[in-house]
């Protein structure tokens, strides 16, 4: 596809998707409410809506979200009920990224970025008053994806420290072809085939397809070294998602470095529950509650 065909077909993919916005009476009940701020991180100013839940308390934690939407779909309003809640549960401040789209901004844009703006957050913490060694990252299907990513370039030039992370249903190995993904007795399930083209006309867009094997692309080829400076994690997969096993097996290997993971299934949910209340989103935000609750401290 030339540029073009890119932009047009991303459009088609935007106007799109699985889940309804999410209902005005909960937006409307939300206890914290954003402000937008753009964060001159470097390249670019970083689109971010912040999430005030400190009421005026210094030396609290961030919390630092990357939303999903296959790398091509910017945050939405359900991602502002996820942040609003932590905000207000833990007493802190959140940072909503809304990290540069591909095709406009192929990868590794949004790694850089998702980077730079953990980087900034930990070098400005006392100018916003949080603690810098409470800070969280918190990852949503391709957000989970930009968070170990800028984890694997901190790596290298180590320059901030992570308390905590969230990863839930993360694509962690772009080398697959989503259509192989699916059991044959499946192909029958236009649901499943659905699904299974949309990711794949995510992956067209989102990168070269050699760029695959570039571990900020799949984390799952990052080597054991390189893992074991990940910080503990949470990791949630979802019982009827294309993306359980490669999850799963990036939870082994993080486990294999020798990193803290608490790793749970929810096997009756599909891909994007916690942030969309589907499925079992009730239990998983608890555990998301339980996990930032036994390392906040």
């Amino acid at each position: 596809m030339n540029r073009e065909d890119k932009l047009r077909l991303a459009q088609k993919c935007r106007e799109s998707g699985a889940f309804r916005p999410a209902d005005p009476s909960i937006l409307e009940q939300m206890p914290v409410k954003p402000v937008r701020k753009f964060f001159d991180t470097g390249e670019r100013k970083t689109d971010t809506w912040i999430f005030d839940g400190t009421h005026g308390k210094k030396g609290q934690p961030l919390f630092i979200n990357l939303h999903g939407g296959g790398f091509i779909k910017a945050r939405a309003d359900r991602d502002s009920v996820y942040c609003s809640m932590i905000a207000d549960e833990f007493q802190a401040s959140v940072w909503d990224v809304d990290y540069v789209l591909a095709p406009e901004d192929p990868f590794p844009a949004a790694v850089y970025e998702s980077c730079s703006i953990i980087r900034y957050a930990y070098m400005h913490a006392g100018e916003y008053g949080f603690d810098r060694d409470r800070i969280f990252l918190l990852g949503h299907s391709a957000g989970a994806n930009l968070a170990c990513g800028a984890l694997i370039l901190n790596q290298r030039e180590p320059s901030f420290r992570i308390r905590g992370l969230v990863l839930d249903y993360i694509p962690a190995d772009q080398r697959q072809n989503p259509f192989t993904k699916i059991k044959k007795e499946d192909y029958s399930d236009e649901r499943r085939v659905a699904r299974a083209l949309t990711e794949y006309n995510y992956l067209e867009l989102y990168m070269n397809p050699e760029q695959c094997i570039d571990e900020l692309a799949s984390p799952v080829l990052a080597d054991k070294e390189t893992l074991s400076t990940f910080p503990d994690t949470l990791l949630i997969t979802a019982g009827l998602d294309s993306l359980l096993e490669e999850g799963e097996e990036f939870g082994r290997q993080l486990i294999q470095a020798g990193v803290s993971v608490t790793m749970r299934r929810f096997t009756n949910s599909p891909h994007g529950f916690t942030i969309n209340r589907t499925g079992e989103w009730e239990a998983a935000l608890a555990l998301h509650k339980r996990f930032i609750r036994s390392l906040i401290i």
